[in-house]
Order: C-alpha cells, then structure tokens, then sequence
C-alpha cells in the first residue's frame, strides 16, 4: 500500500474473542442461530479422507459433520 500525504488504518481480523466465541457458542445453544443448512453432508469416521477430498471443492459442501456410530452405507 502506497500513501502519499494520507493517514491510512488498516485493520486484518486474525480471529475472534472469547467473548465472541462465547456469545457465539450461547446463540448456539438457545437456538437462536440455526446451523442446520451448513451442514452439507453427515459422514462416519470412515468417510472422514471421503470428506476431505469433497471440502477441497468449495461449490459441492459449506461443512461435513463426522458422525462417530454413523452407519457407513
């Protein structure tokens, strides 16, 4: 960035607070936010390398929720 006579701020976000994961986590947890369309596809631990390879193609899944117990069929 290239500035001549000029105040310049430049803020980066690099992640988020306690406090925002915490508000987070209890709009989670009153239901207030409502994941469920996030969550693209559901896989055992079996299909976990599956899902890696499918995340790799942004278009196809937003998350995969690895399910411990799923059935692999």
């Amino acid at each position: 960035i290239y500035g001549i006579n000029k105040e310049l701020s430049i803020q980066f976000v690099l992640g988020y607070t306690p406090e925002e994961f915490a508000a987070t986590l209890r709009h989670l947890a009153e239901g207030d936010i409502d994941v469920a369309p996030l969550v693209t596809a559901k896989v055992p631990l079996e299909g976990v390398p599956q899902a890696f390879e499918e995340l790799a193609q942004p278009d196809r899944h937003a998350k995969v929720l690895v399910t411990p117990g799923l059935s692999a069929n």
